[in-house]
């Protein structure tokens, strides 16, 4: 199925930029975008034939993730034009321009060939865009902000701005629900519904009793008995981290109860 699907985007690539030179990179975001132009939506003729073949891709990928496959398509119009060809000023490669250090930090262990392949571009791709949708809980300004600067950036920056006005674009002309400003928000991925305040007693009798975080599997460990580079080492590697985040904060959240209990 893949191999079908790869064979379609290298054909659609060719039909696009037979006889011209690929762009340097179709996200100008990054660079000296004009504001008022990142406004302009696309026209209603232009088309890209390699377009259907990607959406299989990451509707695919996003499966589990709680990443909608409307905002992933989005980025990747943003960044690529859906043309797994282009390259980055600073070396991002594919169609979701991803870099190769962020995918290596993902797991990835292959060469830049092999990450410009729609397939596993789309994948790293995914995994990163998901992280920072998570992060975002679901705000899609700050989602695309954290995908294009990296997870830590808490600034919207005018570039972040305009990179989301873009994506919005986009999705208007997709008549895609998340348009909508504020549509995302209300309702964060990926996060499970906050459990009632228990008692302090109970709250420090399961403190307790629960493992201590030092004893829990580390992401790396889990990861490495794993295939690496796979979208299940990938899944396993995320789920474990989260896991222990969670304990942490369980952790010091049963710290403050006894404090506030004993008051």
């Amino acid at each position: 199925m893949r191999i079908g699907i790869a064979a379609a985007l290298t054909l659609a690539s060719t039909m696009v930029f037979a006889g011209t030179e690929p762009p340097a990179r179709a996200d100008d975001a990054t660079s000296a975008v004009d504001a008022a132009t990142a406004e302009l939506p696309v026209a209603p003729t232009q088309t890209f034939p390699a377009r259907a073949a990607i959406r299989v891709l990451i509707e695919q990928e996003v499966l589990g993730t709680g990443l909608p496959a409307d905002i992933a398509e989005a980025v990747v119009f943003v960044e690529s034009r859906y043309d797994s060809s282009v390259i980055g000023s600073v070396g991002e490669i594919g169609a979701m321009q991803v870099r190769p250090e962020t995918a290596a930090m993902l797991g990835f262990r292959g060469d830049k060939a092999e990450l410009a392949r729609p397939e596993v571009n789309i994948h790293y791709g995914v995994i990163y865009l998901a992280r920072a949708w998570r992060l975002a809980q679901g705000d899609l300004c700050r989602a695309l902000m954290k995908y294009r600067a990296g997870h830590g950036e808490e600034t919207m920056t005018p570039r972040s701005v305009v990179y989301c006005n873009r994506a919005r674009n986009r999705l208007v002309a997709m008549s895609s629900p998340f348009a909508v400003p504020g549509a995302m928000a209300a309702l964060p991925p990926g996060n499970p519904p906050a459990a009632a305040p228990k008692p302090p007693a109970e709250a420090k009798s399961e403190a307790k009793s629960a493992p201590a975080v030092a004893r829990s599997p580390r992401p790396a460990d889990v990861y490495a008995r794993l295939r690496q580079g796979t979208p299940a080492a990938s899944r396993a590697f995320w789920a474990v981290h989260e896991a222990r985040v969670r304990a942490i904060k369980a952790k010091i959240e049963a710290k403050w109860s006894r404090r506030v209990a004993a008051r």
